[in-house]
């Protein structure tokens, strides 16, 4: 999808594009109203600002919202290189860190030109 498509995107349309990238209703509607942007690298880095501000209550329910980063991000503990899970759990910074990198990922992926 391009930056123009998105842009052209209906509220709804964009908003369930986003709600994908990251379950959290309160950065999906502040991206979708700053639209258009003029670039992928601009939405990029207004995404990321915006995710900034995310709550430890919001990373929460995100993550029960979106199964198979929950076991990447929160219950099943951090990754190894190979992808197997360590014993221990991540803390809340961690998990808030890692969904917002994902995040980041998969909206540039999406938005590749």
């Amino acid at each position: 999808m391009t930056i123009a498509h998105f842009n052209s995107l209906s509220p709804e349309r964009a908003a369930a594009l986003l709600i994908s990238v990251a379950h959290i209703p309160r950065w999906v509607n502040t991206i979708v109203d700053k639209r258009p942007f003029p670039s992928v690298d601009r939405l990029l880095e207004f995404a990321e600002r915006a995710s900034m501000c995310w709550t430890q209550q919001e990373v929460s329910a995100a993550l029960a919202k979106h199964a198979q980063i929950t076991e990447r991000v929160g219950g099943g503990g951090a990754w190894t290189e190979h992808g197997d899970t360590a014993a221990t759990q991540q803390t809340p910074a961690a998990q808030s860190y890692e969904l917002r990198t994902l995040a980041m990922h998969r909206l540039e992926w999406l938005l590749g030109d």
